[in-house]
């Protein structure tokens, strides 16, 4: 039995590798608009990643209860992943958002798949670089930086952008894990211990740090709401990208990062009243050409996976 039939997805979530993808892009797209507007509102970066992530991770760990899906065996692979897929980037990028445009700083998230298609190249034989692949990074990479061009307002902090470029290469690399881990456990059995120990290391990140007091004036009566909200998103988005695992290659996944930029700036436009400039359309057009390349280049079925013994379900409540 393959991993994809031993862990269906839910009827009401996508269930094509692209329907994934964009479903995917879209929750974290508009989670990086929700991120930069409560903490311009005040709320401390740290606090706007672990409260989300906790949250979302309660959520998962009752449905994979519920049906019978959390496993022992991905408790270990899924903690590693929460801490280097999960809390680390996000707590990188909060920390941008806190001090940079959003523009900025979805330039430099959107890089992430180029540290996975790189990593990717070493680890799995249905991952090789090739030409196809190279162009379409290359305008990506060209798109965003049109983009972020016509975003840009100060001089920003040169601390923050090397921030949140670490944080992408990091989440790049850890997209690479993801997909192994999927592949040995399934994303139902994973996501629930992913959340739930990333918002637990940010959590005590933020109160070893400092990072845990609330806004000058106090929380508003909408910030909790909004953050709990967010995570019910949050678990959403994450189940959904580790089920693009299953079916698809991480170049295919990767392909969720050239979302962030697009949501960045368009939000910008709708949000913070921004006009509509060349260089968003121009940039805009090369991001579509290039998820069009990349798709082209990963189009490949992923190499099949050597069969293991089931894992054993944790157990459930009569």
């Amino acid at each position: 039995m393959s991993t994809a039939e031993a862990f269906p997805s839910p009827a009401a979530l996508p269930r094509s590798v692209w329907s994934y993808v964009l479903f995917t892009g879209i929750i974290f797209g508009l989670g990086g608009l929700v991120s930069k507007g409560l903490i311009d509102d005040g709320v401390d970066p740290f606090v706007m990643t672990w409260v989300p992530f906790l949250s979302g991770g309660v959520l998962a760990t009752l449905a994979g209860w519920r049906r019978h899906e959390l496993r022992v065996a991905a408790l270990g692979p899924a903690a590693l992943l929460g801490v280097s897929a999960s809390a680390i980037p996000a707590l990188l990028f909060n920390t941008g958002f806190e001090k940079l445009p959003a523009g900025i700083v979805t330039l430099l998230i959107s890089l992430g798949p180029v540290f996975t298609a790189i990593v990717a190249h070493f680890v799995f034989s249905d991952e090789r670089f090739n030409a196809t692949k190279a162009s379409g990074l290359a305008l990506a990479i060209s798109g965003v930086g049109v983009l972020a061009a016509g975003s840009i307002e100060g001089d920003g902090s040169a601390g923050a952008m090397v921030a949140v470029l670490v944080g992408a290469m990091i989440a790049g690399a850890a997209g690479v894990l993801a997909r192994r881990v999927v592949l040995d456990h399934g994303a139902a059995a994973v996501v629930a211990p992913q959340l739930v120990i990333g918002g637990l290391a940010a959590m005590t990140l933020s109160f070893a740090l400092g990072h845990a007091d609330a806004p000058v004036g106090g929380y508003a009566v909408w910030h909790i709401p909004l953050m709990l909200g967010f995570g019910a998103l949050t678990h959403v988005g994450f189940l959904s990208m580790l089920r693009a695992n299953e079916d698809g290659t991480t170049g295919q996944v990767s392909v969720i990062g050239y979302f962030v930029p697009l949501f960045g700036v368009v939000g910008g436009i709708v949000v913070f009243g921004d006009t509509i400039t060349g260089p968003l359309v121009i940039g805009g057009s090369l991001i579509i050409v290039a998820m069009t390349a990349i798709a082209r280049g990963s189009s490949a079925r992923p190499a099949a996976h050597p069969e293991t013994e089931p894992p054993q379900p944790l157990a459930a409540p009569a």
